[in-house]
């Protein structure tokens, strides 16, 4: 089914279902929580089911600790009678509820708007005993710290935000509508307080380029601290030692014994009862679990343990009253300190080491044995059958399919995180592998339900196309045919669940095996000869082939079992692939093995049968064609081109770039087919009627547009040549088709910010990231074209200019001829004829304002830092390969040293390694970076980018790129926290902050081994002492914090989300615009249920969804939404990354469209310096934002301020595009507005002048924009001489009157003495008699400055005549 089909769908069941039924809980709870016989009210509805219940009363703060109970309804147990899925309106329906009494023999139904329920609390055992605990530990905030203890990386889930510091959102002043043209314009030019225009405009000074901290790492790793003002109400709960419970004590009730610090110190034994918690008798040396009871009779017990510590504790009540005001004070969004739903959070390369902190906990090391059950088997999980008993889930109804791909996320994040903690152990040598005989690359483990191998483990089915390189590239393949088939929901197939983990530089493929795959198979019973003998066993039977249709696993056969064909084509269809014959050369018989049949899928896509009884299919690397045109040009396995062909024969065309192929070649089907029905004439007009049964179909051969998945995956000579040619057509299609287009539509698009950002686009685009060198060559080529197309373009437009200055010229000489009279009239017409031609018509400026050298350059610069940074991760993966872990921080530290450092050292030593760590390695190993010089490294960096790019380095390019910037793509690449110091790339840099650190030099500890003198044998002994050295290179070992895991992960994007939202969008397109909004406020709640809270895809969605109210005029909800955007993109995307640099932009946005213009800079701010750090400071970007943030001062009219933001936009564009570009030109032009407006004349003119020079150079003199500019330069010049004049007549006055003292004539009268001469009450043109002079011009908006100047009235008022 495809995406319409399924937004159709989905439109249709939520048009079809019944309107949500409200329903009102009404909870009685247990009698312990003492609140008579008051109800706990739920509001809730018919479609929500008992879990949903469960889940409300967890949150509610008087019940949240309740664990171990019962929900009864007429003293039924649902949940033991019916389960947790059962809905309210099957509740209600199963007891008759909504029938009345009086009337059940009609069988009358009412709609009931109120549900009894009672919450009974069940004895306890001691799997809801550890139930009750970890609620324990999660209601007093120790889940916090479990967290960040268990985590994979340092300071995940960072946020800037609330540093920002912004006003509280408050809702625009509702105004009055205006009638005139100037109460409009009024309206427009905001009234906002001095004192506020002058903060605005301080603040606005800050958007320099030098103001920036994009260098000053330490300023930007300031994160904020919520969880710290977070204090633990205990000291410590932990299982006793008097635990686990004896026999004796059993038969008693009971369960488990706790022992208890609180924060007055004092200790505490608690006995787990089936009844609840009590204090017992028991100390560190005497076992006593009876109850305490103290010499007044009085006793601690109580059914919740929150309760029971509540009692023993008066600091613990009000410790927690304490954090809930705490958090509340830190911050107004809880969406800073909520933990992670679904996902990891996102983990900062630069680490503030104050954000470090190990919180003391006695009771964590005991956490396996809470979480694991009783007896540790639910840590052994079979997430294949549990995920695949999730997809078979119904889903028929939206709210079935919500409900699916809820649990769906869930299963998918846990398995992702079992999977990726284990691979970090393995990586780490922590767990031993089942095949410890064989070489450490073909190592393999079963942990968990998980099966994990090396990235290299099936590098022996790749000999001759690279071996390791192709292994490691088809996983990650594999990967992605994975979850595109999650994602498409291909019914009666399943796929392996997956996911892939990089760690210091080792690779880990994590999968739930197929059922039964592992399994020895049983021989059933010999077999028997003629005469019904036992026949002897043969000593080496072969092994029985899992696989049952495709490649055999020895790549001897191929397989057809007819059962797979009819779901395989599934995939086959989905993946537009063509049913095909293979023919195999065997090595063994040297026969041919052909197919019976055709397989509908590559042979290498394999099918096997599980124990489960399901269909498997595994192997979806070959669902896309091989790139052959690159392979062929690029990958040599001859000794000649072995050093620089590219890595591995396995390249791939990307999913993206086939399905653009297919769509093109179906509309060239589509066009062909309506032109036939055309010719034909069964296609009626539009405005004629026709039966919808007689309709013509237009039946598209979409079988036709296939290709072969096998097509060049061998030597074959039989494979069908026009099979060869369609994958070639698709392999070229890459070069000729979709990079010039992703190459022409650049100039229009914002350029990505970083590596990640480019990726995404050109992923996006079908475009492979190994031809980054190829785009790289053909930007040179555009640019190039592009300034000589420039040069042609300014020498015809000065052409044109020139001819009409001759042709203007011999006019005003022809006119010298004729009479005043005759000129004087010719004149009047002229003007008429022209403004009633200018008022008729006015042809729109060809002026695009593009960034396109601009663009050009930077995006050149990205993919050679791209290129750069990925050939340093190949390189730091082969280096570390065979380092033991301890080492690598070491060697990473020394490389970057190589790297970066070649002007400070270029022969780094290594830092001291100790003399106990070289014994554990071999000296191959050391020395395979020791060695290592900024020459060597610089030569291997270029190497390996023309290997894997095909693209060659300058001889100097490392002086060529960011430092800092690529030092940060590095470490996103390979995975590595740096300790947040600002670390000088420059020698100067160096010797200025070594010069600073000479008071406080870097102190490390170092293992000396000295000889005893004392005794007559010489003794060694090792002894640790601190030594304080000075750098000699920018890096050491130290400043690494740690390494993350790089992970890719078989989960998905929602469907029904998407189409939900396309639902919603097109009723607001309609004009529903309150059915439209309804279904986007239900959308954010589904999907936060679907991915929780602080999740990648939530933070986009809230970013969606604040643009759509925007655009509706929500102007204050669209702020919150944006606020609430910006924290989540910077806690589960990063705090630098392009998603989070867009929320800031967005959020700066709609804060401007609620005339919160503070606010709004200080978000600007933001954003412009977290892309300074992730690009620099000449993104051109910042030309737009500078420009914009410009009109923005100018409505509250902070001109200085909006002067000062133009003129750096100016430097930039004049940098990055050059002096003579239409976006310079335009700044020029609106510098000049302003500074007419500041009384400057003089300097405008000036300003216009270039910018007229700039667009008739650019635009031509006949354009309307270059018109209006040289009015302007006209009628300012003429004010400027005027100005001049009055000067001059002024200083001769005063000079006549100097021994008097006369009054000054007003300014405004001087019209009186003026040099103009009018004939007949009309202006003489040819003493073009400049304006009247006007005090109170600098009170005036641009538009009246402008108005005056070119000499018409304020008030008048534009044409309403067509244009």
């Amino acid at each position: 089914m495809s995406s319409e089909e399924k937004i159709e769908e989905t439109q249709q069941q939520q048009q079809e279902s019944v309107p949500v039924k409200e329903l009102l809980l009404k909870v009685q709870l247990p009698s312990f929580f003492n609140v008579g016989d008051d109800y706990l009210t739920i509001p809730s509805s018919y479609e929500e089911n008992i879990a949903d219940l469960k889940q409300a009363l967890n949150i509610i703060v008087l019940c949240r600790n309740l664990t171990n109970y019962s929900i009864l309804i007429k003293g039924i147990d649902i949940i033991e009678n019916f389960g947790e899925l059962i809905t309210f309106e099957q509740i209600i329906s199963h007891f008759e509820l909504d029938k009345q009494e009086e009337q059940e023999e009609q069988g009358q139904e009412r709609e009931i708007s109120e549900l009894k329920i009672v919450i009974k609390e069940k004895s306890y055992n001691l799997a809801s005993i550890y139930e009750q605990i970890s609620r324990f530990r999660e209601v007093i905030g120790l889940h916090y710290i479990d967290r960040l203890s268990n985590d994979i990386g340092s300071c995940g889930g960072v946020s800037k935000f609330n540093g920002i510091q912004l006003d509280d959102i408050k809702p625009k002043e509702a105004k009055k509508e205006e009638s005139t043209e100037k109460e409009q314009q009024e309206k427009e030019e905001l009234s906002i307080s001095k004192e506020e225009v002058s903060k605005i405009s301080d603040f606005a000074k800050q958007f320099i380029s030098d103001s920036f901290d994009g260098n000053d790492f330490t300023k930007l790793t300031k994160f904020d601290d919520i969880n710290g003002k977070v204090k633990i109400p205990i000291k410590s709960l932990t299982i006793s030692q008097w635990s686990p419970v004896p026999p004796f004590q059993q038969a008693k009730g009971d369960l488990l014994y706790l022992s208890l610090q609180t924060l007055e110190h004092e200790t505490f034994n608690i006995t787990c009862h089936f009844s609840g918690f009590f204090v017992n008798k028991s100390s560190t040396i005497n076992f006593n679990p009876t109850i305490k009871i103290n010499e007044k009779g009085k006793f601690n017990k109580s059914y919740l343990l929150y309760d029971l510590v509540c009692q023993l504790s008066p600091l613990f009540s009000k410790t927690i009253a304490e954090n809930e005001i705490n958090l509340s004070d830190s911050t107004k969004y809880p969406e800073t300190y909520l933990l992670p739903g679904n996902s990891f959070p996102a983990y900062p390369w630069l680490v503030n080491e104050k954000d470090l902190q190990n919180v003391p906990d006695l009771s964590r090391s005991q956490l396996s044995s809470l979480i694991n059950g009783v007896d540790g088997a639910d840590y052994i999980k079979d997430w294949n059958n549990d995920i695949q008993s999730i997809k078979e889930l119904p889903t028929t109804t939206v709210q079935e399919r919500i409900i699916r791909e809820k649990l769906i996320q869930k299963s998918l994040f846990e398995f992702n995180k079992t999977a990726t903690e284990t691979a970090i152990n393995i990586i780490k040598g922590n767990i031993p592998p089942l095949n410890p005989d064989e070489s450490s690359d073909k190592f393999i483990y079963l942990r968990n339900g998980i099966f994990y191998s090396s990235g290299t483990s099936t590098v022996n089915g790749f000999e001759n196309t690279g071996g390791e390189e192709a292994s490691r590239y088809v996983a990650s393949k594999d990967l992605t045919g994975i979850k595109l088939i999650n994602r498409h929901d291909i019914r009666g197939i399943s796929s392996l669940v997956t996911c892939i983990v990089d760690y210091m530089g080792k690779r880990v493929v994590c999968q739930a095996p197929v059922p039964g795959i592992l399994d020895t198979p049983v021989i059933t019973s010999p077999t028997t000869d003629a005469e019904g003998k036992n026949e002897a066993e043969e000593p080496e039977s072969e092994p029985v082939e899992k696989v049952v249709y495709g490649l055999s696993s020895d790549g001897s056969r191929i397989l057809e079992d007819k059962s797979f064909e009819e779901p395989l084509k599934q995939i086959g269809d989905f993946f537009h692939l063509k049913p095909h014959k293979v023919q195999l050369s065997s090595s063994s018989s040297g026969d041919d093995v052909k197919t019976e049949s055709n397989l509908v899928v590559s042979k290498d896509t394999k099918g096997l049968k599980g124990t489960d009884g399901r269909k498997y299919v595994i192997d979806l690397y070959r669902t896309t064609p091989r790139d052959i045109e690159f392979i062929e040009q690029h990958f040599k396995l001859d000794d000649d081109h072995q050093e620089t062909s590219y890595p591995h024969g396995e390249a791939l065309i990307r999913h993206e770039a086939v399905n653009e192929w297919w769509r093109r070649k179906v509309a060239v089907l589509f066009k062909k087919e309506t032109e036939q029905l055309e010719k034909e004439g069964k296609l009626l007009d539009k405005n004629q009627d026709q039966d919808q049964e007689n309709k013509p179909q237009i039946a598209i051969p979409t079988d036709q547009v296939v290709f072969n998945p096998d097509a060049f995956s061998s030597d074959n000579e039989n494979e069908i040549e026009q099979d060869r040619e369609e994958v070639r057509e698709i392999s070229k299609f890459i070069k000729e088709k979709l990079i010039e287009e992703f190459l022409d539509e650049i100039k229009d698009q914002v350029i990505p910010f970083d590596g990640q950002q480019l990726t995404d686009v050109l992923h996006r685009s079908g475009i492979n990231m190994r031809y980054l060198g190829y785009v790289a060559e053909r930007l040179v080529v555009k640019k190039e074209k592009h300034l000589v197309d420039l040069e042609e373009l300014i020498k015809e437009n000065e052409a044109k200019a020139e001819k009409k200055r001759e042709e203007e010229k011999e006019k005003e000489e022809k006119e010298a001829t004729e009479s005043e009279d005759k000129k004087e009239k010719k004149e009047d017409k002229e003007d008429a004829e022209k403004e009633e031609a200018e008022a008729e018509e006015e042809v729109p400026t060809k002026a695009t304002y593009q960034l396109t050298l601009a663009n050009y350059s930077t995006l050149h610069r990205i993919i050679i830092q791209e290129m750069i940074s990925r050939s340093v991760k190949h390189i730091l993966r082969n280096l570390t390969k065979s380092l033991p872990s301890y080492l690598i921080s070491t060697a990473i530290a020394h490389f970057h040293n190589c790297l970066f450092g070649g002007a400070i050292n270029p022969t780094p030593k290594v830092d001291f390694i100790d003399e106990i760590y070289k014994n554990f390695c071999s000296k191959s190993d050391l020395e395979s970076f020791i060695k290592l010089t900024h020459d060597d490294v610089i030569k291997l960096v270029s190497k390996e980018v023309f290997s894997r790019f095909r693209y060659k380095l300058s001889s100097n390019w490392i002086n060529t790129i960011q430092l800092p910037q690529l030092f940060r793509e590095i470490a996103f690449k390979y995975g590595i926290q740096w300790k947040s110091q600002n670390y000088p790339f420059t020698k100067e840099e160096f010797e200025l902050q070594n010069n600073q650190n000479k008071e406080t030099p870097t102190q490390i500890q170092i293992i000396e081994t000295k000889s005893s003198k004392k005794s007559k044998k010489k003794t060694q002994t090792q002894v640790i002492t601190e030594k304080s050295i000075q750098r000699s290179s920018i890096f050491i070992a130290d400043d690494i914090i740690g390494f993350i895991p790089i992970i890719k992960d078989s989960s998905y994007k929602s469907t029904i989300v998407e189409e939900i939202y396309s639902n919603a969008r097109s009723h607001l397109v309609q004009g529903n615009k309150e059915m439209g909004m309804a279904l986007f406020n239900e959308l954010l709640a589904i999907n936060e249920s679907i991915y929780g809270k602080v999740n990648p895809e939530t933070a986009k969605f809230y970013n969606l969804v604040a643009q759509v109210y925007q655009e509706l005029g929500y102007d204050i909800e669209a702020a919150l939404i944006g606020r609430k955007a910006v924290i989540l993109c910077e806690r589960s995307c990063g705090f630098d990354s392009y998603d989070t640099i867009t929320a800031y932009m967005n959020s700066a946005y709609y804060e401007s469209s609620n005339e919160q213009y503070l606010n709004s800079l200080k978000l600007y701010k933001e954003a412009m310096n977290t892309w300074s750090l992730v690009y620099g400071k000449d993104h051109p970007t910042l030309i737009n934002t500078l420009t914009n943030l410009s009109e923005s001062l100018l409505k509250i009219k902070a001109y200085d301020s909006a002067l000062e933001l133009l003129q750096e936009a100016l430097e930039i564009t004049k940098k990055l595009n050059g002096e003579i570009s239409e976006i310079t030109g335009f700044i020029y032009y609106r510098i000049a507005n302003i500074v007419v407006t500041l009384n400057k004349f003089k300097e405008s003119k000036e300003l216009f002048d270039k910018a007229y020079d700039i667009f008739m150079k650019l635009l031509g003199p006949d354009d309307s924009m270059t018109k209006q500019v040289a009015k302007y330069v006209s009628s300012v010049g003429l004010y400027v001489e005027y100005l001049k004049r009055q000067q001059q007549q002024q200083q001769q006055e005063t000079q006549k009157k100097s021994k008097t003292k006369t009054k000054a004539a007003p300014v405004n009268n001087i019209a009186t003495t003026s040099t103009s001469t009018t004939k007949n009450g009309k202006k003489s043109k040819k003493n073009n008699t400049p304006p009247q002079s006007n005090p109170e011009i600098a009170n005036q908006s641009i538009d009246e400055i402008l108005r005056f100047i070119e000499g018409k009235p304020s008030g008048s008022k534009k044409s309403n005549k067509k244009k």
